[in-house]
C-alpha cells in the first residue's frame, strides 16, 4: 500500500503554528514511507475564507521546506461530489431531513440541563411521516440533513498514537448534522465531518494525521466511512502545542502564526526543527539538531508523545542561535540587510566587503534571532 498522507488546513486565518506542525508530521511520515503528501484547502466557511490567507498559508508551508505532491486541491470545487455523496446517504435511509426551528432546538436543550443531561439530538424528526414533511415544507421550514448514528454502537480504532481508543455512540451527541440550509430539491451546505471523509475517500488517504483536537470527530467519521462502503483509514493524533501554563497555545499567547516568526528574523530551518521537537523524541544518533530530510529517515509514530509540548521561547532561540552561527558570513549578512533597513539605516549604500566584516565580529554573539530584531 502506498502512503497517501495531506494537511487540510483553513483559509480563516493565517498559517498557525500548530497547523504547521502538523503538517510537519504528515510530511516527515510521507517521505519516510516513499509516499505523497497532499494539500488540500479546507475553504467552505465562505464567510471567512479569504484568498489571502491561502496565500499565506502556501507561502508558509514552501518557506518551511514543506513541498507537497499534490493540489492544492480547494472543497468550493468539488460540490457535485458532496451532493452525490448526500444523496447516496438519503438513497439508503442512512440520512434524513429534519425540520426543526432554532427554538425548538433551544427548548429541547434547556430542558435536557433542567434535568441535568448532556445535550445532544433526541433525534425526534428520524422517522417522520410523508404528511408530516410536507406539513413542515409547506411552512417553508428549511431543513438541515441528519446522519443516523446507533447509541447502541461502539466505535474502536488503533491510533498510531495513543494506542486503541474507543467511543460509544450515545456518547456522539446524536444524529448529526452533515448539511444545512436544505430545501425541497437542494442538498443544502455541507459540513466539515461530511466532506473531509468524501475527500479523504476520493483523495485515497491512508493515515489521517492531525492534532489530539480533532478525536473527538474520529469516531463520527468512522461511521461515515463505514456507510459511504470506503475504507476506513489509520488515524493518529498528535500532541497538542501548549502555552507555559500548560493550555493550547493561542493567540493570545502572542506570536503563533509561521509568518510571524519569520517576520522576527527565525529562520526556516531552525523553525522546522524546533517544531519537530514539539511531540517527537529524536534517536540519540540524530540528536537535537536535523533538517527535514534526515529527520524522514528516522521518523516513526513509537517516538511521538502523547502529552503535549510546551513551546519554549529559550529552545527555540537556542535552535535558531545554532543554525545562524553555522551560517557563512555572506549569507548572514544578506539575511541581516532588510532588517537594518527597518531599522532605518540605509545599508544599500553602505560597503558590501565592510558590512561582512562587521557580521564576522558580530555574528557570534547572535545567541538568538530576537535579540538582534528587537
Amino acid at each position: 500500500m502506498t502512503v497517501r498522507v495531506r494537511i487540510a488546513p483553513s483559509p480563516t486565518g493565517n498559517l498557525h503554528i500548530g497547523t504547521a506542525r502538523t503538517a510537519v508530521f504528515n510530511w516527515l511520515y510521507a517521505r519516510s514511507q516513499g509516499g505523497t503528501f497532499i494539500l488540500r484547502i479546507e475553504d467552505t466557511d465562505l464567510e471567512r475564507s479569504k484568498p489571502e490567507f491561502t496565500d499565506n498559508i502556501m507561502a508558509g508551508l514552501k518557506w518551511l521546506g514543506l513541498t507537497w505532491d499534490e493540489g492544492p486541491f480547494f472543497q468550493t470545487e468539488r460540490s457535485a461530489l458532496y451532493g452525490e455523496k448526500i444523496q447516496s446517504l438519503l438513497d439508503q435511509g442512512l440520512a434524513y431531513r429534519a425540520y426543526d426551528t432554532p427554538e425548538e432546538l433551544d427548548a429541547m436543550r434547556e430542558s435536557q440541563k433542567a434535568r441535568k443531561q448532556a445535550p445532544r439530538y433526541d433525534n425526534r424528526h428520524r422517522n417522520l411521516t410523508p404528511e408530516q414533511i410536507a406539513a413542515y415544507e409547506g411552512e417553508g421550514r428549511t431543513a438541515v440533513i441528519r446522519f443516523k448514528i446507533d447509541d447502541d454502537r461502539e466505535i474502536s480504532w488503533e491510533d498510531l498514537v495513543r494506542g486503541k481508543v474507543t467511543w460509544k455512540g450515545s456518547d456522539l451527541g446524536g444524529d448529526m448534522v452533515i448539511a444545512r440550509a436544505a430545501t425541497e430539491g437542494n442538498l443544502g451546505a455541507p459540513l466539515y465531518n461530511f466532506v473531509v471523509v468524501v475527500d479523504d475517500i476520493d483523495m485515497g488517504i491512508t493515515q489521517v494525521i492531525r492534532g489530539e483536537d480533532h478525536i473527538g470527530n474520529t469516531p463520527k467519521q468512522i461511521l461515515l466511512y463505514e456507510a459511504l462502503q470506503a475504507t476506513v483509514p489509520t488515524f493518529g493524533h498528535t500532541p497538542l502545542i501548549l502555552n507555559a501554563q500548560g493550555a493550547k497555545l493561542s493567540k493570545r499567547d502572542g506570536v503563533t502564526s509561521v509568518g510571524d516568526f519569520e517576520a522576527m528574523g527565525y529562520l526556516p530551518e531552525a523553525l522546522a526543527n524546533y517544531m519537530t521537537l514539539l511531540g517527537w523524541s529524536p534517536t540519540e544518533e540524530l540528536g537535537e539538531l536535523f533538517s527535514l530530510e534526515n529527520a524522514a529517515k528516522e521518523f516513526s509514530f513509537d517516538r511521538v508523545t502523547k502529552a503535549g509540548g510546551k513551546f519554549d521561547w529559550d529552545k527555540l532561540n537556542w535552535v535558531n542561535g545554532q543554525y545562524i552561527h553555522k551560517m557563512p558570513v555572506a549569507e548572514l549578512t544578506t539575511l541581516l540587510m532588510p532588517y537594518w533597513e527597518k531599522a532605518g539605516f540605509e545599508v544599500q549604500k553602505v560597503d558590501r566587503a565592510w558590512l561582512e566584516q562587521l557580521v564576522a565580529v558580530i555574528g557570534p554573539s547572535l545567541a538568538n534571532s530576537l535579540r538582534w530584531v528587537r
